[in-house]
C-alpha cells in the first residue's frame, strides 16, 4: 500500500515539474527597460494592469505626467492624466484638511469630545471616562476598530444610507449591528494606533454637523474649486457615464486547467502568481461595477492625477490656493506635525502618514490602487493611480515603479 501511495506521490511531484515547464510564462522585462516609459509599458504588461496614471513632481515643478494603458478595455478608451478614478484612501487626508478648515472657523475644537458635535453619542465601552477625540480619529487612536463591509457597498450609484444612521447602527448600542461593542478596541482612546476606516466615517459625520453641509460640498467648495481640481468629486452623481476609469478585478489562472483566483483568495492567488507566473493572456480581467459606500468619508473621493497633482503643488507650497491658502499657517503646520508619542507610532501626521521618506497616502479598493507621496523639504511629489484591484505581486510592482521613478525622475 505504501509503495502505491509513493508511486502516485511520485507520478504527480512529475506531473507537476512537467506542467511548470511547459506551462507558458510571463517574461518580465521590465527592469531591462532603459527608460522610464519603456518601464512603466512593461509592467503594465507584466501585472496586468489595464491603465496607470503617474504624475511627479520635482523642485515643485510637473516634471513628468502621462497616462499608461486604459481607462477601459472594453471601449479602449486611454488612461490620461485628467481620467477621474476612486483615489480610495487618499480621501482621508482630503478630509483632515476639511476638518482643519472647519477649526480655523471656530467651529471645531481637535481635542474636545466628539459627541458635542454627533446626533448620537459614541462612548467606547472601555473609555473609563476618557473622551474620543477629532485628533484621535485622524490618527486611528480613538479605539474604534476598523470595519468595512462590501456587502453595504451601492452598485453603480452613491449610497442612499445616510452617514450617521450606518455609523449609529454599528457604534450605538441601540443600533442593530452594535453586536456587544465589536467595533471597539480593547485599548482605551489615545493609547493605541490600530488604522479604523470606520474612524474616519465617524471624523466625516463631525465635519458634516460642524459645517452644515455634506462633506462633498464642503470639499468642492473650499478645497477643489480653490486649486481648480475639475475633475474631483465625492459623488458618483457627479460624473457621466463613461467618464471615470473602469474598476478590475484581475484573476491569476493556470493555463490548461481553468483554476483561477482573484484577490479575494489573496494565499492561492499569491501561489499561482509566484510559482507559475501566467502569462498576460492566461489572467482574466473583469470590470468591477463603481460603486458608493455608505461609509464614504474613508475613501469616497474621485479625482484625476492632475488634480492630484495641484493638491500636491499646494501642499509644497505651504497651503497655497491661488490668491489664498487652503488653511492658516497654524492649521497647515498642525496637520503636517508628528502627532503621536513615539512609542505609540513615530510616523503619524493629521490624516498623513510617513513612508520611505515622504509624507502622503496610499489607498486600495475593489477596483483600485492609488498612492500620493511629498516631500516638502525637496520640493517633490509622486502621484500614482492604478484601475485594478492590488494582489501581492502587483503591490511589490509598485514599490519597483516609486524606486525607478526616484531613480530616473527625481535623482538630483
Amino acid at each position: 500500500m505504501m509503495k502505491k501511495l509513493l508511486g502516485v506521490l511520485l507520478v504527480l511531484v512529475v506531473a507537476a515539474i512537467g506542467y511548470w515547464l511547459v506551462a507558458p510564462r510571463q517574461p518580465m522585462i521590465s527592469d531591462a527597460a532603459k527608460s522610464f516609459d519603456g518601464f512603466a509599458a512593461a509592467l503594465i504588461d507584466e501585472q496586468a494592469i489595464p491603465g496607470l496614471a503617474i504624475a511627479v513632481v520635482k523642485d515643485r515643478k510637473i516634471v513628468h505626467m502621462r497616462g499608461y494603458g486604459f481607462a477601459d478595455l472594453r471601449s479602449r478608451r486611454p488612461m490620461t492624466p485628467d481620467t477621474p478614478m476612486n483615489i480610495a484612501s487618499i480621501s482621508k487626508p482630503i478630509l483632515g484638511i476639511v476638518l482643519l478648515q472647519l477649526r480655523d472657523k471656530g467651529r471645531l475644537d481637535l481635542d474636545a469630545d466628539i459627541n458635542r458635535f454627533l446626533p448620537f453619542r459614541v462612548d467606547h465601552p472601555q473609555a473609563k471616562g476618557r473622551p474620543i477625540t477629532l485628533r484621535q480619529l485622524a490618527t486611528h487612536t480613538s479605539g474604534i476598530a476598523d470595519y468595512y463591509d462590501t456587502a453595504d457597498y451601492q452598485p453603480g450609484a452613491d449610497s442612499p444610507t445616510p452617514l450617521t444612521m450606518y455609523l449609529r447602527s454599528l457604534l450605538s448600542p441601540a443600533g442593530a449591528r452594535y453586536d456587544a461593542g465589536a467595533h471597539y478596541l480593547d485599548a482605551q482612546p489615545g493609547t493605541a494606533r490600530e488604522y479604523s476606516n470606520l474612524g474616519a466615517g465617524v471624523a466625516g459625520a463631525v465635519a458634516e454637523r460642524a459645517g452644515g453641509a455634506p462633506l462633498a460640498a464642503l470639499a468642492r467648495d473650499n478645497i477643489f474649486a480653490p486649486l481648480g481640481m475639475a475633475n474631483s468629486s465625492w459623488l458618483l452623481a457627479d460624473y457621466p457615464a463613461g467618464k471615470l476609469a473602469t474598476r478590475y478585478e484581475v484573476y491569476q489562472c493556470l493555463p490548461y486547467t481553468g483554476l483561477c483566483a482573484s484577490t479575494g483568495e489573496p494565499k492561492r492567488n499569491y501561489l499561482i502568481g509566484k510559482i507559475f507566473r501566467p502569462a498576460h493572456a492566461d489572467r482574466r480581467v473583469e470590470p468591477y461595477p463603481q460603486f458608493g459606500n455608505p461609509n464614504y468619508p474613508d475613501g469616497g473621493v474621485n479625482a484625476s492625477a492632475r488634480d492630484l497633482t495641484l493638491l500636491a503643488q499646494s501642499l509644497l507650497a505651504d497651503g497655497k490656493a491661488g490668491d489664498g491658502r487652503l488653511l492658516s499657517p497654524a492649521a497647515f503646520d498642525e496637520m503636517l506635525k508628528l502627532q503621536l508619542p513615539p512609542d505609540i507610532d513615530d510616523r503619524q501626521r493629521f490624516f498623513w502618514r510617513d513612508r520611505d521618506g515622504m509624507t502622503g497616502h496610499a489607498g486600495s479598493d475593489d477596483g483600485v490602487y492609488t498612492s500620493f507621496y511629498f516631500d516638502r523639504a525637496k520640493g517633490d511629489a509622486i502621484i500614482v493611480l492604478m484601475n485594478r484591484t492590488p494582489d501581492l505581486e502587483t503591490e511589490n510592482a509598485m514599490a519597483r515603479l516609486f524606486a525607478r521613478i526616484k531613480t530616473d525622475l527625481l535623482r538630483r
